[in-house]
């Protein structure tokens, strides 16, 4: 929407400060029901919640963090939750997250990161590509799969939509003259975004 439809609205923002170490500790200490007791080492939820504080001060994140060191404890056999299953669990509590992303996105939306996944793996040498490539390769994976594409203005917007995700960065440049264009870059790893869309 634009600004002036939302003004007109009269939406309230609420912004919610990032829990801490101690109350993340304090919210995982209180699900440890989940386990079997005398299952977590005892430095599990402290290690947990540091990383989660550091990371994103999510609580439902760090939950989800760690049921995947128990998954992941389960999957060794192990009779312990120890610190060391957090590392695996990290990796796949981020997966799971792109996949929740992915999977809400609309079609063409998956298909402007579709293009820049593949403009990624494919320059492996370049981080950074101007809204113009990407809208060239998206032409390309629209080509590939029979359907219309969209206009390039709604391209934008798309790469702009999945920046506000962090799927994607952006950043401003200055042409030769005194233009400026916008560059992106793929956050995550461009083949777990290619198997997660296949």
């Amino acid at each position: 929407m634009s600004e002036r439809t939302k003004s007109s609205f009269g939406h309230n923002e609420f912004i919610f400060e990032p829990y801490d170490a101690a109350q993340i500790r304090e919210i995982l200490q209180n699900r440890t029901d989940a386990f079997a007791k005398g299952v977590l080492d005892d430095g599990v939820i402290p290690r947990a919640a540091a990383l989660s504080a550091k990371e994103h001060g999510d609580a439902r994140k760090a939950m989800r963090l760690l049921r995947y060191a128990g998954d992941q404890a389960n999957k060794e056999n192990a009779d312990r939750v120890k610190e060391s299953h957090l590392s695996d669990a990290r990796a796949s509590a981020e997966v799971d997250r792109l996949l929740e992303l992915i999977s809400g996105l609309p079609p063409h939306s998956k298909h402007v990161l579709v293009a820049l996944a593949n403009l990624t793996k494919n320059q492996p040498d370049r981080e950074w590509f101007r809204t113009m490539r990407i809208r060239e390769t998206y032409l390309d994976v629209c080509d590939q799969i029979g359907t219309d594409p969209l206009s390039a203005e709604r391209t934008r917007q798309l790469l702009n939509e999945l920046c506000f995700l962090e799927i994607a960065g952006s950043r401003r440049g200055t042409g030769e003259g005194k233009g400026h264009y916008s560059q992106y870059t793929l956050l995550w790893d461009a083949d777990v975004v290619l198997t997660l869309d296949s």
